[in-house]
This record gives C-alpha cells, structure tokens and sequence, in this order.
C-alpha cells in the first residue's frame, strides 16, 4: 500500500493538476494527500471528475475557506473511511483491498502561529486510535531548534506544544 503527502501550495493551475493526476497514476499511489491545494469545493469536484475519475476524495473545504487538505484515493485497491476533520487536519481510516491490512492515518497542514496551532494538537489527540497510525503533512511547527537549518532560531515557546503532543502520543 503506497500512502503520499504533498505540500503543493496551490492546486488551481489545471496543468499543475494534470502533473499531480499523472504523478498519482504513474507511482500507482493508493492514497495521496494534497496539503496547502486552496481549491474551493467546486474545483475539488471537477479536479476529480475530469482528472482522476476512478478515484474517490475527501476534503476539509466545509470548515475552511477553501480545502487545506485534499485526500484521494484509489477504490480498486483501497477503502477510506472519514473518522473526523478539521480545519487543520482529516482523519481517515483506510483499509488495503489488496494485504488485508487497516490503518488510520491523519493528513495535517497546521496553521502559521503558535495559538493557532493548537486546536491541531487537540484534535490530534481526540482522534488517537489504539491501532496502527500515520501521521503525515506539514504541521508548521518543529520539535527542536536542532531541526532548523536556515533563517530566525526557534525558541522554546515555539517547539513545546509540538513536542508535548508528540509526547503524549507516543
């Protein structure tokens, strides 16, 4: 089962769209998410219906401006299950049509600031399953300044948050 995440900063452009469908197909992805797309809905859809007709797609477009976070999947080899999102994160289970094998997984794509971030830590603790779970995307936030290599240093009041939740998870 092949599971991706991409920070695409901006999904309107249809070539762009057409690189990301034939990127999907060409790696036999089973399921990608598509972080930072800042497509409406409507687009959402039509990015679906015109480029990737077999596959399915949730978003999080219903709780922000427009979708942050954009999930496809391939429904020949996968089930996905919506558990819960959130303006800041989805949270899926999905299930390998081909090994037999379940996993929930969280795309994320956290917000710029500290306070803002933090209902992302929140959410990812409420949806904590106690099963095998991948969390992947762009959560805005480092857990150490040793992860920084270029520009400002960190401080401490920008990694504890991360490095709580990351902590409590496990």
């Amino acid at each position: 089962m092949i599971i991706y995440s991409w920070n695409i900063r901006g999904l309107n452009s249809p070539l762009k769209q057409h690189e990301v469908a034939n990127l999907m197909r060409k790696n036999k992805l089973d399921v990608c998410g598509l972080l930072e797309t800042k497509l409406v809905s409507s687009k959402v859809s039509s990015m679906q219906q015109f480029r990737l007709k077999k596959w399915k797609v949730f978003s999080n477009a219903a709780v922000a401006s427009t979708a942050r976070i954009v999930v496809f999947w391939n429904p020949a080899t996968v089930n996905v299950d919506l558990i819960g999102f959130s303006a800041q994160g989805l949270h899926v289970l999905i299930y390998s049509l081909v090994h037999q094998f379940r996993v929930y997984a969280s795309f994320v794509y956290g917000y710029n600031t500290v306070i803002a971030r933090r209902t992302l830590w929140d959410d990812l603790r409420n949806w904590s399953p106690n099963s095998p779970w991948l969390i992947l995307g762009d959560f805005n936030s480092l857990l150490s300044q040793a992860d920084k290599h270029y520009g400002e240093p960190v401080s401490n009041y920008e990694t504890t948050d991360f490095r709580q939740c990351c902590s409590e998870l496990g």
